[in-house]
Formats: C-alpha cells, sequence, structure tokens
C-alpha cells in the first residue's frame, strides 16, 4: 500500500536534514505507527506523504504508483487528522463539514449527523466550534478525516488533547476502519498509545529510523536500554 524507500528532507534555510534516509512500508488494513520524541521528524514524513511537503528526495510509492504521479484522485482517496485542529470557528460543527464534503465527489462523503453522533458530538452539531474545547475540536478533526470513506488515513498524535474516554473511542474506531481494510498512519511520543493501537511501530529519533517492530517487541528493546 504505501512504500516508502531512503526519504530525504531538508527544510529551506536549514543546516541539518530533519529526515535522513527513512525506509519503510505499511501494508493494507494495517495501523502503523511514528513514536518518537517531538523534533524527530514523525510529523515532516506525514506532510511529505499527504503531499503539503512536495520536494524531497527519495521514492515514495502509494499502491504502486509514485507519489509525484497522483492527481486530485489522491485526495480523494486519503484523509487526514492534523495535530492542530484547524477548523472556522465561526462556523458550526454541521457548516465545517458541509463546507469540507463539497471538496469531495458527491457520492464520497457520509451522512454527517451520524459521523457527530459517532464521536458523542451530536449535541454540539449546531453550535460554533470557537466554543468547543480542544478535546472537542479533536473529535470534529477525526470525522473530517473519514467523512469522505478515505482507504488511507494519517493522523498527528490523534488522542492529544483528550480524556481518556474519548482517547478510547476514537482508538475503537481506528480499530474498526482498519478491521475495513483501512491503511492507517499514526504519530505518536505515547508508547502506551502505540502499543495498545498500531500493528508495527517504528521508532524514529533526530531523522532516523532506529527499529521497527511490533509495539510489544519495542517496548522489550526500550526496556532494555
Amino acid at each position: 500500500m504505501i512504500q516508502v524507500s531512503n526519504l530525504k528532507y531538508t527544510y529551506p534555510g536549514a543546516k541539518l536534514p530533519t529526515l535522513k534516509g527513512l525506509d519503510f512500508e505499511i501494508a493494507k488494513g494495517e495501523i502503523f505507527g511514528f513514536l518518537g520524541p517531538s523534533g524527530a521528524g514523525k510529523s515532516t514524513c506525514q506532510k511529505i506523504l499527504y503531499k503539503i511537503i512536495g520536494q524531497f528526495e527519495g521514492q515514495i510509492d502509494i499502491n504502486g504508483k509514485n507519489i509525484q504521479q497522483w492527481g486530485r484522485e489522491y485526495f480523494e482517496n486519503i484523509g487526514v487528522g492534523f495535530e492542530l485542529p484547524n477548523h472556522y470557528g465561526k462556523l458550526t460543527a454541521k457548516e465545517n463539514l458541509e463546507l469540507f464534503a463539497a471538496f469531495y465527489s458527491k457520492d464520497k462523503c457520509s451522512d454527517i449527523l451520524p459521523l457527530l453522533e459517532m464521536v458523542g458530538l451530536e449535541n454540539e452539531a449546531n453550535k460554533q466550534v470557537d466554543s468547543f474545547s480542544k478535546g472537542m475540536k479533536m473529535r470534529l478533526n477525526f470525522v473530517r478525516a473519514i467523512m469522505h470513506n478515505p482507504n488511507i488515513l494519517f493522523f498527528d498524535e490523534p488522542t492529544s488533547g483528550l480524556d481518556p474516554v474519548n482517547a478510547q473511542i476514537l482508538k475503537n474506531h481506528m480499530r474498526d476502519l482498519r478491521n475495513q481494510g483501512k491503511t492507517i498512519f499514526i504519530t505518536t511520543h505515547d508508547m502506551a498509545t502505540a502499543d495498545e493501537l498500531c500493528d508495527r511501530v517504528a521508532f524514529i529519533v533526530d531523522g532516523e529510523i532506529c527499529i521497527t517492530e511490533k509495539p510489544s517487541t519495542l517496548k522489550l528493546e526500550h526496556g532494555k536500554n
């Protein structure tokens, strides 16, 4: 599904590279996680994969096709949950989702109200988003990422700012999506989240992958160090 080879990236003006030759692959129907400290390169890698950053070195293939060869249809088939939710505060939750639904093919998007109910926001559907807590915005962020039924999902720190109950709700939904055959790539700095959610985890430090393993194995290796 996703194949990354020797991925390198240096931000304009920076003296040192952020990514130093990453190699990894993510299978269809897998939850794959990048685990590491802030500044390790986790989010930068995701930004390249969902094409916010366009200039890089290395090879990325999505479904056997070079990422540079994908056109608009690529965005029809990916969903992105950003670490910092970027909604329109003066619009309601429902209006925000309706606005973003307009960017996709008409037959792609699910009904909005059941999705809001799924994350416990049905009673806030007609409230302005600038009145929402960070946790509520994160849940709305999740709905926006999945509303057009994409095959590949990117989540950057998906449970950040959520209380344990709502964090568990999102984790359960991500597992359901995986069981439907969706490919999910998350970033996190929390080993417990990675352990509970991911099928495999890559531990990334200073732009390099140190090890890629099942979370249980990675915990043992980390514990030894």
